[in-house]
């Protein structure tokens, strides 16, 4: 059994004569900020352009259209290609789109499997920021240091008898490397339970300031916003220890 080396996705193809089509259908979204339905007051907000950068997508090599009469049965779901036959036997080896396991549902099966390094899962999701109008990304986590095979991506249709056209590029997959049990380790508690009275009234002086700036003094500067966030600081000023940081936008 392989072992992937660290920071590292591997892509191992079904079939030899796929071994470099990987790049057809995967794109990184590291350094693509922008999202073509943002206007320019978005790109001033770091969590979002930050998070739209996370990950990697699918992409579809087909024009196709979908229609979900309602109904759970795998047969309850059309997908008409706009392509022809001949493309579509030269591609189906590389990427497969059907119709397969019901409840409104189309799957998405790629020519190759991904693998990841020891204690590394992938998170299969909906893409940040990316939406196509009457379909949802399902969500999954697949232990692909350990599977030594591929696996589907599966897209929610939630409009019935409504027309869904996919044009070739578009996104229809998502997925990102997740270390295992990482969320595992997380607990909600009560700040109360962990700091001093003193410590919690600190920081609800700090948020009750930072609302003040934001909605009386942030108005007057340009764009409308005093960009404390997008900066790493605090409302006083207090630099942020480790920031990750953005193009700034204006």
């Amino acid at each position: 059994m392989i072992t992937v080396p660290p920071n590292t996705i591997a892509l191992i193809p079904t079939f030899d004569r796929f071994k470099d089509r990987y790049k057809d259908i995967l794109f990184p979204l590291k350094g693509e900020l922008k999202r073509d339905w943002f206007v320019k007051h978005a790109y001033f907000c770091l969590p979002l352009t930050i998070a739209n950068q996370y990950g990697f997508i699918v992409k579809s090599l087909f024009n196709f259209t979908l229609i979900w009469d309602g109904t759970p049965s795998a047969g309850g779901v059309r997908v008409l290609f706009q392509e022809s036959q001949k493309t579509i036997n030269e591609l189906v080896g590389l990427q497969k789109i059907n119709s397969h396991f019901g409840m409104g549902t189309i799957t998405i099966q790629n020519g190759f499997s991904i693998r990841t390094p020891p204690g590394v899962n992938t998170y299969i999701g909906n893409p940040p920021n990316i939406f196509i109008d009457g379909i949802g990304h399902m969500t999954a986590v697949v232990e692909t240091d350990n599977l030594r095979r591929d696996f589907t991506f599966n897209l929610k249709i939630t409009r019935p008898n409504h027309q869904i056209d996919i044009k070739r590029g578009d996104c229809i997959g998502f997925f990102m490397p997740y270390p295992r049990h990482f969320i595992d380790q997380y607990q909600i508690k009560s700040g109360y339970d962990i700091f001093s009275n003193e410590q919690v009234k600190e920081e609800q002086q700090c948020a009750f300031d930072f609302g003040i700036e934001r909605s009386q003094l942030d108005h007057k500067k340009p764009h409308g916003n005093g960009r404390r966030y997008f900066k790493g600081e605090d409302v006083y000023g207090n630099k942020f220890q480790d920031h990750q940081k953005q193009l700034d936008p204006a």
